[in-house]
């Protein structure tokens, strides 16, 4: 079966500079490729600052996807936050869950859902604490992905496709954990770095699989939008 998968952090549907709050570029940006699933990061329905609306919802109804949403927080007075993901395929929720972070920090999600395809398989969304959001926030990350990949064991999960804003380098410890049982597609691929508005050019979005070897990756490559959001898009063609 051969599928392609995008990863893409919203920014809360707001244009790089957060000036301009419009879903329907990002929503077109992202039928432009024509992803038969997609992991997004920093979702916001009814966003406090920008128009009430439900994102997902309305950026599935626009580009004719299916969409469940994970909530990591509420954003006063009547709004919530977390990731979401979006499929050509009807979608079955399988849970959505908070990862360990330090009291007071934000709470960090991951969205776990059946992506009922030809061939089944699991999507997971997520999106972990950002660098230099706390002392060690290398090893949060680690500690986050471990009570993920636990939970994903614990569930006896397989296939599943697990990407999103993990906000690490490609030689953090976070990423080396990872790659113990799944694939990290972008490796060897040559795949330029994606941007934050904080720490500049880096990778820190990935699309991974599980378990190792069980998805080919025959091209990674990323978005030529960065106005839309403050990342880039992230694409990727798989077979299984």
């Amino acid at each position: 079966m051969k599928l392609r998968v995008m990863t893409y952090n919203t920014q809360s549907g707001f244009a790089l500079g957060r000036e301009v709050h419009d879903f329907r570029p990002q929503a077109d940006h992202i039928a432009s490729y024509d992803p038969d699933v997609v992991a997004l990061q920093e979702v916001s329905i009814r966003h406090p600052k920008g128009e009430q609306i439900d994102y997902p919802a309305e950026v599935a109804k626009r580009i004719n996807m299916n969409y469940l949403f994970g909530k990591a927080m509420d954003l006063p007075p009547n709004g919530i936050y977390g990731v979401a993901i979006l499929s050509k395929y009807p979608l079955e929720p399988v849970d959505s869950i908070i990862l360990p972070v330090p009291e007071d920090i934000e709470p960090r999600p991951a969205l776990i859902v059946k992506v009922c395809a030809p061939t089944p398989f699991y999507m997971v969304s997520t999106h972990l604490s950002y660098q230099g959001e706390m002392e060690n926030d290398n090893a949060v990350r680690v500690e986050q992905l471990k009570y993920l990949t636990g939970f994903l064991a614990e569930k006896q999960l397989s296939p599943i496709i697990l990407a999103g804003d993990l906000n690490s380098a490609p030689e953090d410890d976070s990423i080396n954990f990872l790659r113990k049982s799944f694939d990290v597609f972008s490796d060897n691929s040559g795949l330029e770095p994606t941007c934050t508005t904080k720490f500049g050019w880096q990778q820190i979005d990935f699309i991974t699989g599980f378990p190792r070897k069980k998805f080919t990756c025959k091209q990674i490559f990323r978005g030529n939008d960065r106005t839309a959001s403050d990342h880039y898009a992230v694409i990727t063609d798989l077979e299984f």
